[in-house]
């Protein structure tokens, strides 16, 4: 388990998420097409929803930081996370303790070719790598992001970046699950 963060850093998010890349990468490559669609024994999401699941909460992310990252408010860090950030941060961070219901916006519910759900992810994941670039120098604290899940919910700018990546980390750390249980699969991990 990744160590939580107690502040925002561009630059780590910015290696977590070529970090999340790359393990993506080595969790489809020897994946067929059949078991990249298939769904576990023990019922749930393969790992083709799985990664659908991203796809569809980061791109309703991407609009929001852009609204937050359109104040251009400068600030000079370090930029603390509060004892909450971190909890709810802890929170997201596989292995997870609790299952939580997704909303109907943001439940995966088509299946597309493996190469063109890892396409739609790469796209997400270069957009994001972008307005974390255009964080830098940005008041990361006090510049304000509204949740894609929930509209009353606000989130500092640095630590909605971080609940993102944790976000990611805790649904391909599902899929490698759902991957264990089909055949011919790598059990490391």
């Amino acid at each position: 388990m990744p160590t939580i963060p107690s502040e925002y850093d561009a630059s780590r998010c910015l290696r977590t998420i070529t970090e999340i890349e790359a393990d993506l990468g080595q969790l489809t490559a020897r994946l067929t097409e059949c078991q990249f669609q298939a769904p576990p024994r023990t019922g749930g999401w393969s790992v083709a929803y799985c990664v659908e699941h991203l796809i569809l909460t980061g791109n309703a992310f991407l609009s929001e930081w852009d609204a937050a990252l359109a104040s251009g408010r400068r600030g000079e860090g370090p930029f603390r996370y509060s004892r909450l950030g971190r909890l709810i941060l802890r929170f997201f961070e596989p292995p997870y303790r609790m299952r939580v219901k997704t909303t109907e916006r943001f439940a995966p519910c088509c299946r597309r070719p493996k190469d063109e759900t890892i396409r739609r992810f790469l796209k997400m994941h270069h957009e994001l790598a972008a307005r974390v670039s255009a964080s830098r120098e940005l008041d990361a604290v006090g510049i304000k992001v509204k949740s894609p899940f929930a509209s009353w919910i606000r989130y500092p700018l640095g630590l909605s970046f971080d609940l993102a990546l944790a976000h990611e980390r805790r649904h391909l750390w599902q899929a490698w699950q759902v991957s264990r249980q089909l055949n011919g699969c790598d059990e490391k991990k």
